[in-house]
């Protein structure tokens, strides 16, 4: 695990400054808008891995498809390896070949009707490599997720769950990528498998000098696999700091709630610091903070000013007013979806 102070001295890998997105929907005759993601900023280190937590809604995929520009993002500023991104229209090739991403379900992101080496090798026959390389390419992708060769003559109904994430990571993998985006990637696995492919994930991290995004509501599993930890909360983050630190002294209230969710083979009770009610509407977020309306500690200032995500401890962001750091300076922000 890298200090924070370490961490400062290298320039991220990627870097999301301030992105926001929105859908425009229909509700029957009327029209209405989801603030999936309001403000989000979060940075990733060169060969390190960043989890993202959060409940079901909380616009987890929603931010990696923006990172990725499967979204186009309304406003802020995308970086990777120092190079801002377009928020419209298409990304440098070279760009697009060095973000990959692994998807939650191993079985619809396969083509049912190809093989596992046609699916492996479509986008490196997109990029116009000679069919001898794709296949050495193919063949060493497989051998490198734990797959035989033969495998490559196999259709995705063939294999079991385990073994199509494997073939999806090695997809992944065939395009030499510097970024992944690991989005529920084990969450649809039986426990066992699970941790195989978590093992996997992480030699192929060492043997590849991948950077990872992490996307899961499986705190444990990010606990295991991140070097830091970005908690999320109706389409803004709340908290960001190194993993152990997060698991160990939580400061939101939010990400106190989560931790005390998680069980504990005593028995124990946290009942006082768990999250409690359900999650606003996208379609009508709170004002002021978001969680106020949830949060055991709100006062009126959380409804009237949005706090700022900001350092209330070395390496340790957290966006609250229980924190003097989070205290805005601006005018009042009521307006919802900001």
């Amino acid at each position: 695990m890298t200090s924070a102070a370490a961490e400062t001295e290298v320039q991220p890998l990627l870097e999301v400054d301030n992105v926001s997105k929105t859908f425009d929907i229909k509700l029957g005759l009327k029209r209405a808008t989801v603030y999936a993601v309001g403000g989000v900023s979060i940075s990733v280190q060169p060969s390190s891995t960043l989890g993202i937590v959060g409940e079901s809604g909380c616009g987890k995929s929603t931010l990696a498809r923006l990172i990725l520009g499967l979204y186009p993002a309304d406003r802020g500023e995308i970086r990777f390896a120092g190079q801002p991104l377009p928020r419209r229209g298409k990304r440098p090739r070279a760009v697009v070949e060095q973000m990959q991403m692994v998807f939650q379900d191993p079985y619809s992101a396969l083509n049912p009707r190809a093989s596992i080496g046609q699916s492996i090798a479509f986008p490196l026959q997109v990029q116009g490599m000679d069919r001898a390389e794709i296949r050495d390419r193919v063949a060493r992708v497989l051998h490198d997720v734990g797959l035989h060769g033969n495998y490559a003559t196999h259709y995705p109904h063939q294999l079991s769950g385990g073994q199509r994430q494997r073939v999806n990571i090695a997809r992944a993998l065939a395009m030499a990528p510097r970024l992944v985006v690991l989005d529920e990637a084990v969450s649809a696995l039986d426990k066992s498998i699970q941790a195989q492919i978590l093992n996997l994930l992480e030699d192929l991290q060492r043997a590849y000098q991948l950077t990872y995004i992490f996307i899961s509501h499986d705190l444990n599993v990010v606990e295991y696999m991140s070097n830091r930890v970005a908690v999320m909360y109706l389409g803004q983050v709340v908290e960001t700091c190194a993993a152990d630190e997060l698991y160990q002294r939580p400061l939101h209230p939010y990400s106190q709630g989560l931790l005390a969710s998680i069980p504990t083979l005593d028995g124990a009770s946290t009942e006082p610091t768990r999250v409690t009610g359900e999650m606003p509407s996208p379609l009508n977020p709170p004002s002021g903070c978001r969680f106020r309306t949830r949060c055991p500690f709100a006062t009126d200032t959380c409804a009237t000013h949005v706090p700022v995500l900001a350092e209330a401890e070395p390496g340790h962001l957290v966006a609250c007013h229980l924190y003097p750091s989070s205290q805005p300076t601006t005018t009042p922000t009521t307006t919802q979806g900001e």
